[in-house]
């Protein structure tokens, strides 16, 4: 069994170019109550079945809180396993959008030969990282033995994800596109390149879309823990979260830099072509980063007794999960998504699609592009009016 929900998002012309936009959720904010009464050795099994969507990415923020409700303390080796896995995954979800979804944009058939070739190489890379152990489940002491100890992942992994993306995505090694400095290298590979993502942002760059959506919205910060164990309480912030009265954003646009996308950030804003810019970007990164003594690792403090908060970086923004442990048992679990920050109803997707322009046609596929982009992890349904 897993827990989605849909997204419901409608934009209603005024004065003929200004659009009211309209978002309402059927995501189930509030599934976690389901681990209530539960163990927390359960809990932590049946979290990434639940929510199946970035699954890895749940279940080290879900660890992570139940191991600081429960006053232990994975080793720096285990963290760095866990953020590899998420990374993996991130991957995996990225290259997912840009196979499966940006071939739709030009009137293509999705790519899924590619994430077959994507799955298989995940499930081996995590085999290779394990050895088939769980590193989801709460460590049993205050700091593992093993604190020092290397993982050892063999070149060929490597070497079949830099294959994939390399064939599918960037038509170069991604540490070589991510040499790219200004616009006009930008440009030369859109139109020189034949995958997929270079198509689309030729066609983004040629009908002159590069800072469509540009808006004013705030990045998430990185969130005080004890304040954060505080908000996370009320039933409203995990449906609406705002933080500091303040509408935030959290996707790739927010967390990855590159003299390129400095540049970009300059002409356009946080448009369009910026945002697809910034998931191939962080696309590119993670393919070298995926070693896992190249991951530093920061994960909150203790604080309030048998209270935790445990977080990950999860494909689509930044994933928090609050728990506690009672004798054992989960008392209370909550989980704040960023779809529930992206998609605030006054929030960034909300003010991107506001700002556009044109005949109903035109805006239906700038606004498909736009979500897309910052990407809601569910279904949707959208309508222009």
């Amino acid at each position: 069994m897993t827990i989605e929900g849909r997204l419901s998002i409608s934009m209603n012309t005024r004065d003929g170019h200004q659009h009211q936009v309209l978002i309402d959720s059927s995501r189930p904010v509030h599934a976690s109550r389901i681990f209530h009464g539960k163990a927390v050795d359960e809990a932590l099994h049946m979290l990434p079945m639940l929510f199946s969507v970035c699954a890895t990415a749940q279940a080290c923020a879900g660890v992570r809180a139940c191991e600081q409700a429960l006053h232990r303390c994975a080793s720096p080796r285990v963290e760095r396993l866990r953020d590899a896995l998420v990374n993996m995954e991130t991957v995996r979800e990225h290259l997912w959008r840009i196979m499966l979804d940006w071939p739709g944009f030009l009137g293509q058939a999705p790519q899924p030969q590619s994430m077959t070739a994507m799955l298989a190489l995940q499930q081996d890379y995590r085999q290779a990282m394990t050895g088939g152990v769980d590193a989801f489940q709460p460590s049993q002491t205050q700091a593992d033995a093993d604190a020092d100890a290397d993982i050892t992942i063999p070149d060929t992994l490597l070497q079949r994800l830099e294959h994939i993306l390399q064939h599918n995505v960037f038509d170069h090694s991604p540490t070589s596109w991510l040499e790219m400095t200004d616009l006009d290298q930008l440009q030369s590979w859109a139109t020189s390149s034949t995958t997929v993502a270079a198509q689309l942002l030729d066609r983004i760059m040629q009908l002159e879309w590069h800072a469509i959506g540009q808006c004013q919205v705030q990045a998430l910060p990185v969130l005080d823990t004890e304040q954060l164990r505080q908000v996370m309480r009320n039933d409203d912030f995990i449906v609406h979260p705002q933080w500091a009265d303040h509408c935030c954003e959290t996707t790739s646009l927010t967390r990855v830099d590159s003299t390129l996308l400095q540049l970009l950030r300059e002409h356009y804003g946080n448009g369009l072509l910026v945002r697809m810019v910034a998931l191939l970007t962080e696309l590119a990164q993670l393919s070298s980063t995926l070693m896992p003594d190249t991951i530093d690792t920061a994960v909150g403090g203790s604080g309030e007794q048998d209270t935790g908060i445990g977080h990950s970086s999860a494909a689509r923004g930044q994933l928090h999960h609050c728990v506690q442990v009672h004798e054992q048992s989960i008392s209370s679990y909550r989980i704040l998504a960023p779809t529930e920050w992206n998609f605030h109803p006054q929030g960034v997707v909300a003010s991107s699609l506001a700002t556009l322009t044109g005949d109903q046609e035109q805006i239906d596929q700038q606004a498909r592009l736009l979500i897309n982009a910052i990407d809601p992890c569910v279904d949707y349904d959208l309508r222009v009016q």
